[in-house]
């Protein structure tokens, strides 16, 4: 999942597109809306002083938490354009007008919740758009080899401290 498609095309309205961000650390995920815009949720809230718009958009690429509806230049930031391969037939998905209308009501109403890298970032709100379900398939990949990890941390810890409380008893 989430990979280019076999034979490159431009996105059509209703798309779900996304880019790599990072150097490929992460990709960042939009609906495009056509005419060169996109509706995407920005990364989580942070200062980067005042910077001019965007001339095709007026965006200052505030990176407030919230939906935005910018130029595909601004969306891609340098990087390149892939439209997100579900691998399923398209009767699976909401009508492109339809994903349209969705995104563009989040939009309006601001209504997708604050970002959170792990619980609602921008390929949450993408896959919502086009499926009617939040959920990031990047999250999802990495979370149980985390918490994996974590877990070990936490049961070396545990033993390594009852095994200095034992060894103090002594």
């Amino acid at each position: 999942m989430g990979q280019p498609q076999s034979k490159p095309r431009l996105p059509k309205p209703g798309d779900h597109i996304y880019c790599e961000r990072k150097r490929g650390l992460y990709d960042h995920h939009g609906i495009y809306m056509g005419d060169g815009m996109v509706i995407h949720l920005r990364g989580a809230a942070k200062k980067l002083g005042e910077l001019p718009g965007c001339h095709k958009c007026g965006d200052k690429r505030v990176e407030n938490g919230e939906i935005a509806k910018v130029c595909i230049d601004c969306f891609l930031d340098g990087g390149m354009i892939q439209i997100f391969d579900y691998g399923v037939p398209l009767l699976e998905f909401i009508a492109r007008k339809r994903v349209i209308s969705i995104a563009t009501d989040l939009l309006e109403r601001n209504d997708f919740g604050p970002y959170d890298m792990f619980t609602n970032n921008s390929q949450h709100f993408a896959v919502y758009c086009k499926t009617g379900f939040a959920t990031s398939f990047q999250i999802e990949g990495h979370i149980p080899a985390g918490m994996l990890a974590g877990a070990a941390v936490v049961a070396t810890f545990g033993v390594t401290k009852g095994v200095s409380k034992t060894s103090s008893s002594w």
